[in-house]
């Protein structure tokens, strides 16, 4: 007689299970231990999510009953072009320069800093600008993004970004766009 049993876990879950453990998502895998990951597609996302998680890791070494802020204590919901806005005036973007490059005449780099001044980390999707040459007329514009792209609070990041048809000799200048910057997932 032959004798057939249930299995604990519905066939389904155990391919899904097993599957995952097979072939790993490529993002997943390529991820190293210390990454950032941002989620969320707004600087508004981006702060809720980071004090669910500040609080469901208990990050300020208070006591769970101690965090759980009272009806009082609870921030109101900003609206997110309001927060884009705020952390967007506490960014500042050194002139861009132009330079030549030597290896390659004929063509330049942009070159310039981006200082995050806010109390957070900020990801910064492009640093924007024109290149106008000598008598005013636009050349080119272009958006360069820095290395690092995350910028932590108080820190300066550089950005450069290689034009191979404006020679730098000609006397064209770089001068920034608005807006100078545009925040990784915008609103």
């Amino acid at each position: 007689m032959l004798k057939i049993t249930r299995s604990p876990f519905p066939l389904w879950l155990t391919s899904i299970v097993l599957l995952g453990a097979i072939a790993p998502l490529p993002a997943l895998a390529q991820r190293a231990a210390g990454d950032i990951v941002i989620i969320g597609n707004s600087p508004y996302d981006w702060g809720r999510h980071q004090r669910y998680w500040n609080h469901l890791l208990n990050l300020s070494g208070a006591t769970a009953a101690a965090s759980t802020p009272t009806p009082s204590e609870t921030p109101q919901e900003v609206d997110p072009k309001v927060l884009e806005e705020q952390l967007l005036r506490n960014i500042r973007v050194g002139q861009p320069q132009l330079q030549p490059v030597l290896k390659l005449p004929g063509s330049s780099v942009v070159t310039g800093t981006v200082t995050n001044n806010n109390r957070q980390p900020v990801t910064i999707q492009s640093v924007n600008y024109e290149v106008v040459g000598p008598n005013g007329q636009i050349l080119q514009t272009g958006a360069a993004t820095p290395e690092p792209a995350t910028v932590g609070p108080g820190q300066t990041v550089t950005y450069q970004q290689m034009l191979p048809t404006v020679p730098a000799d000609i006397g064209a200048r770089v001068r920034l766009m608005q807006p100078a910057v545009q925040l990784q997932g915008g609103v």
